[in-house]
């Protein structure tokens, strides 16, 4: 009788243990509008379990996949205010390492842009830094030289609020300053002193077309050199006091005053020397309170159009503007001492309604 020896399979089934492979994966993740890094963005990649990282101060990142043979997956990265990237597809086969495609996120949330941010100081960033915080991202262009101030501001990011002080005395800004669709508010001494004083063009200041801007704040322009691009936008609603005083030096232009603003402050047009035309004011809430009662009551400052807010110092009390267009009813609420103190002297006031009859007290 023979006996035959069959060897037992071992426990769990047998079979040849699959090779298992580690890939580092590497890569950064930027500002689609400035390529600079974004740090805290979280990278994930869809492997089983998912995989995940975290930029650092560049952008950089550096996640390990473990898997066995080759491997498909996605890589996304995502960030407050800038959403989630489109899925970059990466396959891996025998480990070591793989260096993805930069990742770019768009801005795409309301920010404030804070008290004294760029305010001038004497350290300022310079392009591609490292030392440019993630939070400048699409916000500005900055110069060359670290110890420069900005020369030029281009707001291709969602500011909500562009706070007090925030671009005070950039005295270097020559060209474009660019007021995208979703600023709300421009806050006092925003750009205080901002523009090249010394040189030849004005900075072009621009409001887009569907412009959202409801307040520009006192001083907010004031002692620069702008050269405004009209119109106002149509919902704008206050003109703090002094918001251009001294500041509007490029091409003679004229001024309208959309019909929803409520207050032009003290001196929010005036010294500025560069309009010649007409000056349009739609507004019907731009009267006298309380209006005159009687006729020849003493002056009263409680306009809602401020003492010299479209003329010259008092003591060259002149109009810039050849016509001035006016609601009857505006018109009509002010003393002539009123409107020589508004609008200087030497203009002539003609009916908004119909543009052709000459208003008279």
């Amino acid at each position: 009788m023979a006996l035959l020896l069959t060897a037992c399979p071992p426990p769990g089934g047998g079979g040849t243990t699959p090779t298992t492979y580690t890939t580092t994966v590497t890569g950064t993740v930027q500002d689609a509008a400035t390529n600079i890094g974004l740090s805290g963005a979280t990278v994930s990649a869809s492997t089983t379990p998912a995989t995940t990282a975290t930029t650092g101060p560049d952008g950089a990142f550096r996640l390990r996949v473990t898997h066995a043979g080759s491997l498909a997956f996605t890589l996304t990265a995502a960030k407050t205010c800038y959403g989630t990237s489109p899925a970059q597809t990466i396959t891996v086969t025998t480990g070591g390492s793989y260096n993805a495609k930069a990742i770019a996120l768009t801005l795409n949330c309301l920010r404030t842009i804070t008290e004294g941010e760029f305010a001038s100081a004497s350290q300022m960033f310079s392009a591609g830094s490292p030392a440019v915080p993630s939070r400048l991202a699409g916000l500005p262009e900055f110069a060359v030289d670290p110890h420069s101030k900005v020369t030029a501001i281009e707001l291709t990011g969602s500011p909500v609020t562009i706070e007090r002080r925030a671009f005070f005395d950039h005295r270097k800004i020559t060209g474009r300053l660019h007021i995208p669709v979703s600023v709300e508010s421009i806050g006092r001494l925003a750009f205080r002193s901002a523009g090249n004083l010394s040189g030849a063009t004005p900075v072009s200041l621009e409001f887009a077309p569907n412009s959202q801007l409801k307040s520009i704040g006192a001083q907010a322009f004031q002692g620069g050199a702008v050269d405004i691009v009209l119109p106002l936008p149509r919902t704008l609603l206050t003109i703090g006091n002094n918001a251009f005083h001294t500041s509007i030096r490029g091409r003679p232009t004229n001024l309208t005053i959309p019909e929803n603003v409520t207050q032009v402050g003290t001196f929010a047009f005036g010294t500025s020397g560069a309009f010649s035309g007409t000056l349009t004011i739609e507004s019907p809430h731009l009267v006298r309170t309380p209006p005159l009662d009687p006729p020849n009551a003493p002056r009263n400052k409680t306009g809602k159009l401020g003492d010299s807010a479209f003329s010259e110092l008092a003591a060259d009390p002149n109009n810039p503007f050849s016509t001035i267009f006016l609601p009857r009813a505006v018109f009509d609420s002010y003393t002539q001492t009123d409107l020589n103190a508004i609008f200087g002297t030497g203009g002539r006031y003609v009916d908004l309604a119909d543009r052709t009859t000459e208003l008279t007290p």
